[in-house]
């Protein structure tokens, strides 16, 4: 690519423009502090090319006031939701999926590979490239209710993570219109001259005879109508891994970057470095479907303000290995609330709202929810979505959406049952590892006398020195049943040391046996790694 861009130059065949027309574009366009939502917006905005497309052919028809509504009546998909369909059913939906293409190719980089996004959708002629996808906070979408783009910063943002971009489109033949040109360029990063300018800007290659991307005639079958933005080495470290890894890889970028999309969409791994695979996307699908992992799901749709809210919830199941986990495949499990419009992500509500707020710790890593913002009204969306997408704005209105949701999972007591269940199970798995312990360091004891032929060390007796005062005889304290003071004895603060053992005294009046069952007693060590 830079050996074309050099040609190019020597040639004085072309000029570079800043994106979006500004030359102070850097603070735009490097808002975004995860690559992730800048990929998420290439794919919202592929998915929204494929939905005009069908828009344009039908004869622009007028009162479609929402994607899922678009999708509904052009494709057919039921309730304009992905979830309404069964596992079974899926492959209705391969002939979408194959309309938005991601994939991750080599690089001179395992760690960054390069990324395209391909769309089979409306295309971009070379004159419109300028106030479209290289555009700053235009208002191309603005009117037209059935894309769900237009609420974030587009997918300028992703330019920050990427040395080169290459952008190629081809706009459709719509009604008999003649063949249309294939037209490219590429964006970079212009550092400019550290003796004049405070920083750089981002720019774009344009033809310098018509001052705008260049054109090439490819034949139709080569690069058939739609676009691809294909950022090279791009720097998305944390989500290189092999494809279908449930963590740490694309397939979890875009389940929980994008939630519940309006259409389906495929990834595929083409690197050599990796396994090649290929997988259609329907969002969470295992999930919102009731999984074979999840135990229990409820849902509610809520007034607020001037729109609604739905808010689904479930309970994953603490049955089988790594049940822990389990919930990293859905969300971060940090951020177990996700809050989306038109299925991508907006924002999230942290875990502490659960352990904390909903006193059920034992529930953090297993439930997961999901606030719908689909029918919320437009000056809430305003006043809780930042263009960037990354987190929701810290408002009052934010504080009324948290505490409803919030009042809402209090309402379900179901939850509490199930947060004592997973106690249970913890203080059971706990005890049993104490036990595993002490079987351990016993084996390793005997075992160590075994190889000593009997002469191995054995437990130490501390002899009580005359001189030291006998301590003296105290007299029992009579129980009470239900018990009425637990009173530590030993002094306070009380030293304890990493790695060593420590015992804590206390007076009670509480039957011996009361504290051998869990409904009554339990120790907790905050924090646990002192123990």
């Amino acid at each position: 690519l830079t050996g074309i861009i050099n040609d190019l130059s020597d040639e004085e065949a072309i000029l570079w423009r800043p994106v979006g027309g500004i030359d102070n574009n850097l603070a735009i366009i490097g808002m975004g502090s995860d690559p992730a939502a800048g990929v998420i917006e290439r794919i919202t905005n592929a998915i929204d090319s494929v939905i005009e497309l069908e828009w344009m052919q039908k004869g622009q028809p007028p009162n479609i006031t929402y994607p899922r509504l678009a999708v509904e009546k052009w494709f057919g998909i039921r309730d304009g939701r992905l979830t309404g369909y069964k596992t079974a059913e899926l492959k209705k939906l391969e002939k979408y999926a194959g309309r938005v293409e991601v994939s991750l190719r080599d690089s001179d980089r395992d760690d960054k590979p390069t990324i395209d996004i391909r769309d089979y959708g409306i295309g971009i002629p070379s004159e419109e490239f300028g106030d479209s996808i290289l555009s700053l906070n235009k208002n191309r979408k603005l009117r037209k209710l059935f894309l769900a783009g237009a609420f974030g910063q587009g997918g300028s943002s992703a330019l920050a993570y990427s040395p080169y971009t290459l952008i190629c489109s081809r706009k459709a033949m719509l009604n008999g219109a003649k063949p249309q040109p294939f037209a490219f360029t590429v964006v970079r990063f212009n550092p400019g001259d550290p003796n004049v300018d405070k920083h750089g800007v981002f720019e774009y290659m344009v033809d310098r005879k018509t001052g705008c991307p260049i054109t090439l005639d490819v034949a139709d079958e080569d690069f058939p109508s739609g676009t691809l933005v294909r950022h090279l080495t791009m720097e998305i470290g944390k989500y290189s891994a092999v494809m279908t890894a449930p963590t740490g890889s694309l397939w979890f970028l875009v389940h929980n970057y994008l939630f519940d999309p309006v259409l389906p969409f495929r990834i595929q791994d083409k690197r050599s470095t990796k396994s090649s695979a290929s997988r259609m996307v329907t969002g969470n699908h295992r999930l919102l479907t009731q999984g074979e992992h999840t135990e229990y799901s409820r849902d509610a749709t809520l007034t607020f303000r001037d729109g609604a809210v739905a808010i689904k919830w479930w309970v994953l199941s603490a049955d089988g290995e790594n049940a822990r986990s389990r919930i990293t495949q859905y969300v971060m499990a940090s951020q177990p609330i996700l809050v989306t419009y038109n299925g991508q992500k907006q924002g999230s509500f942290p875990n502490t709202v659960i352990k904390d707020d909903l006193k059920c710790p034992y529930l953090d890593r297993y439930i997961v929810v999901h606030v719908d913002c689909d029918k919320l009204d437009a000056d809430s969306r305003r006043q809780l979505f930042p263009t960037t997408r990354e987190a929701l704005r810290d408002t009052p209105i934010g504080d009324d959406l948290r505490r409803m949701v919030l009042d809402t999972l209090a309402g379900d007591t179901e939850l509490k049952r199930l947060d004592h269940e997973r106690k249970q199970r913890y203080i059971k798995q706990e005890d049993q590892s104490a036990v595993d312990a002490i079987r351990r360091r016993l084996a390793k004891r005997v075992k160590t006398l075994t190889m000593n032929a009997g002469e191995g060390t054995g437990p130490q007796i501390n002899v009580v020195s005359t001189d030291d005062p006998v301590p003296s005889k105290r007299e029992p304290i009579p129980v009470q049943d239900p018990p009425t003071f637990l009173k530590i004895s030993t002094s306070s603060p009380r030293k304890i040391y990493s790695g060593r053992s420590f015992t804590l005294k206390f007076e009670t009046d509480a039957r011996p046996d009361y504290f051998l069952s869990a409904d009554n007693f339990i120790a907790v060590i905050n924090p646990p790694s002192v123990a």
